[in-house]
This record gives structure tokens, sequence and C-alpha cells, in this order.
């Protein structure tokens, strides 16, 4: 079956791409596009769902568990880049940082050659963020 780029699509990575620092729940995402003024046709809380399914599936939204909640965050992704670097998120507020691909190299390789370690390029890393560690 032919995958269509729907404008309701359009409207969501729209609205992430302006969120990108931001993990949300499908439910925020759904809530903040219908108050969003940028947002010319905001979709339904179950096409959100939807949409949200087929992009993360597609891998261009990064789907994180919201702490130790059975709540999910997405974000929008870079792109295949993403996929070669490391991410940090933090564990109260749910933000997922990108990690430059040459600090993440760094880190793999030394990890692997201190403790004979390989860990995965994509590997998201637990911790705090500057804002929540106030």
């Amino acid at each position: 079956m032919a995958k269509y780029i729907t404008a309701q699509k359009e409207e969501l990575k729209g609205f992430l791409s302006r969120h990108k620092s931001e993990g949300l729940t499908a439910k925020q995402i759904a809530d903040m596009m219908k108050a969003d003024p940028a947002v010319t046709k905001a979709p339904g809380e179950s096409t959100v769902y939807r949409l949200i399914k087929e992009l993360v599936e597609a891998g261009e939204i990064k789907r994180t568990v919201k702490g130790n909640s059975r709540s999910f965050l997405y974000q929008l992704t870079e792109g295949e880049s993403c996929h070669h670097h490391l991410h940090m998120k933090c564990i109260s507020c749910g933000r997922l940082i990108h990690m430059n691909n040459d600090e993440s190299r760094e880190l793999v390789e030394k990890i692997f050659k201190e403790e004979n370690f390989e860990l995965d390029q994509g590997a998201v890393l637990p911790g705090k963020c500057a804002g929540c560690k106030k």
C-alpha cells in the first residue's frame, strides 16, 4: 500500500520541527497543534497517533520512554544522520539532545578501547539536562 504525504502529516512534521528540542507525548502534540496559530489544519488526536506511528516506523521521529512511566515521548530526528551519533535524554523532562558526530565517535571508541564494549552509535544516554539540574 502506497504511503501518501498528506497536509496533516506535513503540518505535524512542521510543528515538530519548530519544537525539535522538546520530547512531547502524542496527546501534548495534538493539544499544542490545536492551539498553535501556525498550524492551519490541525489533525485530530487519533490522526496524530496514526501519523506518529508511521513516522516512527520510517525513522523520522524518535520515540523514548518518559522517565519511569509508561508514556512515550516523540521528537523529530535529524534524518539518516541521527543514527550515527549518540543521544542524551533528560530523565526529568524527557528532552532528547543530539551529540555531534565527532564527540559520539570519540566516546564510542574510548568505551570500546577501555572496556572492550561495543556501544551502538544510536544509543541514548540517560541523565539530567542543564535546566532540570537546577
